[in-house]
């Protein structure tokens, strides 16, 4: 079962600060407890990409959960909802975990507090 969900900028900040205190919480977490939406893994992959660095094997080591029906009629509801907000991969990523019922570690909780309204879950690993 599905804990929680990763966000794009919670990885990147764990591939450039090596932080012991999130790779210890991640190793609290099973394999299927903790994973990614393929949403996340799109984004996280532009970045490696233009970094001159291949995609890799990531996915061997943590799951990526497809984008699904029951995400794309949060995320239209999202949409709908908030028609001016421009961060569209924001919207995605909030809406994949609040139809997955999971929370989403990020490491900028400011991007995705209009959501928390309609059932987003979120939690920073970031911060003491």
């Amino acid at each position: 079962m599905m804990k929680a969900m990763l966000d794009t900028n919670i990885l990147i900040y764990a591939s450039k600060h090596n932080p012991p205190k999130i790779f210890e919480r991640l190793g609290k977490f099973r394999k299927g407890e903790i994973a990614i939406s393929s949403i996340v893994w799109a984004e996280y992959c532009v970045g490696l990409y233009k970094s001159g660095i291949a995609a890799g094997q990531a996915d061997a080591f943590i799951d990526i959960v497809p984008f699904d029906k029951a995400a794309g009629d949060v995320f239209g509801m999202l949409t709908a909802k908030y028609p001016d907000r421009a961060r569209g991969f924001d919207r995605l990523i909030a809406a994949h975990a609040i139809a997955a019922r999971t929370k989403l570690i990020t490491n900028n909780v400011a991007d995705f507090a209009p959501y928390l309204d309609d059932g987003l879950a979120v939690e920073n690993w970031a911060v003491p």
